[in-house]
């Protein structure tokens, strides 16, 4: 799971903007743990949404950031540890 500094200070998690990670992602059993989808098989299905909306965005003229999804790709990732804190901030 993610520390609070770095889903604050990282993923922008506050940041309504699409500067906001796109790899962040809710536990589903409890709502105070999140966790980087980067490493894990949903990153690259992530990432390929991206890509399409992009893409969507760019043949209908659209500036995809008015939009306020989070598309940002803000660190290398963390594999998916549901009992371990990760970030720049834990060694």
């Amino acid at each position: 799971m993610l520390s609070l500094k770095q889903i604050q200070d990282v993923c922008l998690y506050k940041d309504n903007t699409y500067r906001k990670c796109r790899y962040l992602c809710n536990d589903e059993l409890d709502s105070s743990k999140w966790f980087c989808l980067k490493l894990s098989g949903k990153g690259r299905q992530i990432d390929d949404e991206i890509d399409q909306y992009l893409d969507e965005m760019a043949k209908r003229n659209k500036d995809p950031k008015k939009d306020n999804l989070p598309l940002g790709d803000n660190c290398g990732g963390y594999p998916v540890l549901r009992h371990i804190e990760q970030g720049y901030d834990k060694d």
